[in-house]
């Protein structure tokens, strides 16, 4: 009887709703609790309303405006009529949405000093960003001063015909101080702030790209290095001394045509690598076995649907779009009854994915670093992009040794005021796995009843 009670407590715990969870994933693209963003503040919202309209608003805004609620129209109108997403939550899940925004409201006040204004923030670096400011500009002073005095002094020795300084032995030879130390700062950087390989690719194609980045890259880094090495040593070697008359010419054709063909033809292979390595990515043959995966791009979000039994995503239109069908699915269409909306997505590792893109304002980016994977989605356009995961989710965290680690897929492009909060998470499992969470999944319209006969 004691096991069976525990249990029985352990499920309830595990049971009660995840208000801090629900905000992040679903509310925190639009809304912020001290500062209006796409959506107002919502800070004080459960005083301004009460918990019975805030539950139908939540479940689906559109139909408390359509009822003729004034409040609900006049906020409507004031944000830019942009509607409010419906959410088929319990209301169990949207009290835990409130209570969540309540203990950050106490979080906002208790950071907020008493006198008013930001509370400044234990690490704030403002000062020593200014003293930073403040030596440099005392090292130019400085330095400007020195070498004033340094002309002053040697125009004096000159006019009593005294070569004190040869400025241009100087000049030459600080060209290659400079040089020297530019590269120290280069070089400084590299370790400090670079590092030589992207992460480990966990995709097919991903070697690809690294191999094709990594190639134009250290092709470019040397190029870089014996350029500037010429530009500097060369200041210092042809400057101007006493009995060397410096050589003119207007042109030499052959020296031209060296420096137009070598880079023309160098920029050529590596365009031309480029667009091999781009055509066998973007061109390559679809399996059949490839998961068929829609992602539906929105300010400020995505959602992601999932084809059924029968294997094809059903029609779609834009002016079905409404706040109970966000992607615009065609209900009347066959094969959109299996569809399945998904709150993250889950690939199998090893099996080639197919995703569909679309876009329902403005111009975003799909963008999945860790599979090399990124494409413009386009309001009217639609785009796609194949590929094949190598690595699970669980692989990738022992590998980085981040076992809080997961693949995002994010914008890539800025599409608005909360661009930042565009990411959906995506998980690659083993094949039983994948099928198991799959079963879980419910289709986007519900099935019509099955009438059965009256055996009377």
């Amino acid at each position: 009887m004691l096991t069976l009670m525990l249990a029985a407590t352990a499920y309830t715990v595990q049971a009660q709703p995840d208000g801090a969870a629900l905000y992040a994933n679903n509310c925190a693209a639009c809304h912020k609790i001290d500062q209006d963003l796409v959506g107002p503040a919502l800070k004080g919202v459960t005083e301004r309303r009460d918990e019975a309209w805030l539950l139908k608003w939540v479940k689906n805004s559109q139909a408390v405006i359509a009822g003729g609620d004034q409040y609900a129209v006049d906020l409507f109108a004031k944000w830019n009529k942009v509607a409010m997403p419906a959410y088929d939550w319990t209301d169990d899940e949207i009290k835990a949405v409130f209570a969540y925004i309540k203990e950050q409201e106490k979080v906002v006040a208790a950071a907020v000093p008493s006198g008013g204004g930001t509370a400044a923030s234990p690490g704030s670096t403002d000062g020593g960003f200014a003293n930073n400011i403040l030596i440099m500009l005392m090292v130019i002073v400085l330095g400007a001063t020195v070498l004033v005095a340094g002309r002053t002094v040697s125009a004096a020795y000159r006019a009593k015909g005294v070569q004190l300084f040869n400025w241009n032995s100087i000049n030459g030879f600080l060209f290659v101080v400079f040089m020297v130390v530019f590269f120290l700062f280069v070089g400084w950087h590299f370790v400090k702030y670079m590092k030589f390989t992207l992460p480990e690719a966990a995709s097919l194609h991903g070697v690809l790209i690294d191999r094709m980045l990594a190639i134009t890259f250290w092709l470019t880094f040397v190029v870089f290095i014996i350029t500037h090495i010429l530009l500097f040593v060369y200041a210092y070697i042809y400057r101007r001394r006493d009995g060397r008359k410096a050589y003119f010419y207007a042109d030499n054709h052959k020296l031209e045509f060296i420096w137009t063909i070598i880079p023309a033809a160098v920029l050529t292979i590596l365009v031309l690598y480029g667009t091999k390595v781009w055509r066998e990515i973007t061109q390559g043959e679809v399996s059949e076995e490839a998961i068929t995966i829609e992602l539906f791009a929105y300010q400020f979000g995505w959602k992601a649907r999932y084809t059924g039994a029968d294997g094809e995503l059903g029609a779609h239109n834009y002016k079905l779009i409404s706040a109970t069908n966000d992607m615009g699915i065609d209900p009347e269409d066959p094969k959109s009854t299996d569809d399945m909306l998904v709150p993250e997505v889950y690939l199998v590792v090893n099996k080639p994915v197919m995703l569909r893109l679309r876009a329902r304002d403005v111009i975003h980016s799909a963008y999945l670093p860790h599979f090399r994977v990124q494409m413009n989605v386009v309001p009217g356009m639609p785009t796609q992009f194949y590929f094949t995961p190598t690595m699970t989710t669980e692989q990738m965290r022992r590998s980085t040794g981040n076992f809080n680690f997961n693949y995002e897929l994010a914008c890539n492009k800025i599409c608005g005021a909360a661009h930042f909060n565009m990411r959906m998470k995506f998980v690659v499992v083993e094949q039983a796995e994948y099928d198991a969470w799959l079963a879980k999944q419910k289709t986007y319209f519900k099935k019509p009843e099955v009438q059965t006969a009256s055996l009377n």
